[in-house]
């Protein structure tokens, strides 16, 4: 019995040198082989992992793909093919790491025969550590309030990286790790710097952001896209398969087994996404000659202060407060008047808390998000629709009537961070079905759902008011059979 201990143990390793090695050569039928089916979609991913030319790959796009295997394999092999490396794996929670895809983790070592002495997990500092001394470390990258622009990564430095779950990443972070990567040995063994992405289908950053310049043939050079579906994997349960066809969730069953991104699992989503992504191309648009400055004024110590410079329905200005006094503000709000040459009559911002003091100082327009209604022209007669506030009344109006139509352009110079932030926030805008009157999901649930405030898009929202100046006409027949 001890000698075929010994004649085991040796064939293990024996295996675990010839795997190490393959995978070095660009020979991946070990990990993608079995009993003569090959899963040709990770195969693929596994090529454009160890390529020389791609940075950012995106993988998935719907369940079943093989998705967190492909990524831990990736990451065990370059950590030991190369001495000293440092890796990490990412994900919204660190939980989720521990509980979901270090299980992955370690199912691959047992199934590419890697000896248990060749690694060692750390739980209390979250890292996976190799005895050639290589490294891979557990993110959690969950948004923060305190850290909106994760600068807890800023001095980190790593060789490459694994986001698992993108749907549930924040794009400040990817935007951040992807700063990270390619400044630890990759120049000392030829290692392009690699992010590498997996996913189900979202309409978060990563339909905006890989996705649609893929379907429209725009990635960059370094970007790919690679999608694959529960049926590319021909070692996948028959069971699951039968699972999604027989789900009675549409938009469940259009994501997870066909892999459809323009699914719509939310009839009370007032904005259509792809309007929200032509905001930014918006340019045909022509102007009346009429400015405005909107301002949503944070509360001391928390949430964003935002300032709009609008032309007509063009933003063409942006200023953003972290952490401000009301003085900061107002100065602001002056000099952008100045340089503008718009009259107070023209300016508005947020009157409850704070911005009370903002709008008693400069004397400009003050808006109370739960203010009454403003009258509009319904065909018959002039009357008052059945919302539960103004604020929700500017919001269906800013959704049915100027984004989905088309009709504002955003103009300013943003960071990329800063147009998620305005993609996400403005898909927010939901109808709670739960009311007689027409009511949106609140503030509150919001912050809880995106871990923040809403501040671009209350910012965005105000701009709306100067159109009530006139009776408008909503679509609210549409509105009301969801009710």
């Amino acid at each position: 019995m001890k000698n075929d201990r010994i004649d085991i143990s040796q064939l293990e390793t024996q295996l675990f040198e010839i795997y190490v090695e393959k995978f070095k050569r660009g020979n991946f039928d070990f990990i993608t082989v079995q009993d003569g089916r090959k899963h040709e979609k990770q195969e693929q991913a596994l090529h454009i992992l160890t390529d020389k030319k791609t940075r950012e790959l995106l993988y998935g796009g719907a369940a079943g793909g093989a998705k967190s295997w492909t990524g831990a394999a990736w990451l065990l092999f370059m950590s030991l093919i190369y001495p000293g490396s440092k890796w990490f794996i990412a994900r919204e929670e660190l939980k989720r790491i521990r509980s979901s895809t270090y299980i992955t983790f370690q199912k691959v070592c047992k199934a590419y025969c890697i000896p248990e002495s060749e690694w060692n997990y750390n739980g209390n500092d979250n890292y996976i550590q190799f005895k050639n001394g290589s490294r891979i470390d557990m993110l959690d990258v969950q948004f923060k309030p305190r850290d909106p622009l994760y600068e807890r990564f800023g001095s980190l430095e790593y060789t490459g990286g694994w986001i698992e779950e993108g749907g549930e990443t924040n794009f400040g972070a990817f935007d951040v790790l992807k700063t990270r990567i390619g400044r630890h040995l990759n120049k000392k063994f030829g290692l392009v710097p690699k992010i590498f992405v997996t996913c189900n289908p979202k309409k978060n950053w990563m339909y905006s952001y890989f996705y649609k310049p893929f379907k429209e043939k725009g990635l960059k050079a370094i970007q790919y896209f690679l999608q694959a579906f529960v049926k590319d994997n021909p070692f996948i349960d028959e069971l699951y398969i039968e699972q999604l066809e027989n789900t009675t969730d549409k938009a469940k069953r259009a994501r997870l087994l066909d892999g459809d991104w323009e699914y719509d699992d939310n009839p009370y989503k007032l904005c259509v996404y792809d309007r929200i992504l032509d905001l930014f191309r918006n340019d045909h648009l022509t102007n009346k000659p009429q400015k405005y400055i909107t301002a949503d004024v944070a509360r001391f110590g928390s949430d964003l202060a935002v300032i709009g410079v609008w032309d007509d329905w063009e933003l063409i200005e942006v200023h953003e407060f972290e952490i401000s006094k009301t003085t900061e503000i107002q100065n602001c709000i002056k000099a952008l008047q100045t340089k503008y040459s718009i009259p107070k009559s023209n300016c508005i911002a947020d009157a409850d808390g704070v911005g009370g003091g903002v709008v008693d100082n400069l004397d400009i327009i003050g808006f109370h998000n739960n203010g009454r209604p403003f009258d509009e022209d319904l065909g018959d007669e002039k009357d008052t629709p059945k919302y539960k506030n103004a604020q929700t009344q500017l919001l269906v109006y800013l959704a049915e009537k100027i984004i989905n139509n088309n009709l504002m352009f955003i103009s300013a110079e943003l960071s990329e961070e800063q147009k998620e932030r305005i993609k996400e926030e403005l898909d927010t805008i939901e109808q709670d079905p739960n009311y007689d009157v027409i009511t949106l999901v609140n503030k509150a649930t919001i912050k809880e759902n995106i871990g923040r405030s809403p501040d671009y898009r209350d910012m965005i929202l105000m701009r709306a008011y100067f159109d009530f100046n006139k009776p408008v006409n909503n679509n609210l027949k549409r509105i009301a059979s969801l009710i």
